[in-house]
Order: C-alpha cells, then structure tokens, then sequence
C-alpha cells in the first residue's frame, strides 16, 4: 500500500498548477520539462531551493515506491517537505483567487492526510 500511496503522491505532485502574470501557466511536470531541456543552466537552476528540495523529495518517494524496506522517517519527511511546498501552492491560490491552483493542490494534500492517517508513527 505505501508504494502505491508513494506513486500517487508523487503523480499528484506533478499535476499542481502554477500561474503568474503576464500569461504564464504550467503544470509541475511541465516546469520539470522546461528544467532538464535546458542544459546550459542546470547548475544554476539546481541551486534555487524550491526546485532543489521539489527535486530531491520526489526521488525520495520514487525511492520509496522502488525499494521494499525504504527508510520511513526519510519517506516521511519527503511527504512532509513536498506538502509543504503544495500548502504554499494552494495559500497561493486562494488569496490570488485563483481556483485552479487551489483546487489542482488538494488531490497531493488528500493523499498527504491519507499517508499520515495510515502511517503515522514514525
């Protein structure tokens, strides 16, 4: 159950919505997309810490979902770290106002309360 509940998480992950002015729209994986094509500046972009934390909490989850006896309290704080990068997104979203940001965090935040009901000793 906990790699299928990692894989969720981390295919939730991918689908938040990102908006900012003038016209600009993406989906996470999108971003991603946009990170690796670009060569020339990986350096640059690995060292931003949204990018660098968002980067290595999902191959932690992957990692999870991969290796049977993966440690819990790293899975745990992978969880952890990427929720609250998602609560940013969706406090973002609801003082912008902006329902489809907001609405494209909640299916992570629902599978990030499942992880923590079912797996909450550490």
């Amino acid at each position: 159950m906990k790699r299928l509940l990692n894989i969720a998480l981390f295919i939730a992950f991918q689908f938040c919505y990102l908006e900012w002015p003038p016209n600009n729209a993406m989906f996470i994986f999108q971003g991603e997309i946009e990170i690796f094509s670009k060569t020339e500046s990986w350096i640059s972009n690995f060292t931003h810490p949204i990018i660098l934390i968002g980067f290595l909490t999902q191959m932690v989850l992957l990692l999870g979902a991969v290796i049977p006896n993966f440690n819990r309290k790293l899975n745990t704080l992978a969880v952890l770290l990427l929720g609250i990068l998602v609560l940013f997104f969706f406090f973002i979203g609801v003082m912008a106002l902006n329902y489809k940001i907001a609405l494209s965090t909640l299916p992570y935040l629902v599978l990030m309360l499942l992880y923590f009901i079912k797996y909450r000793k550490l």
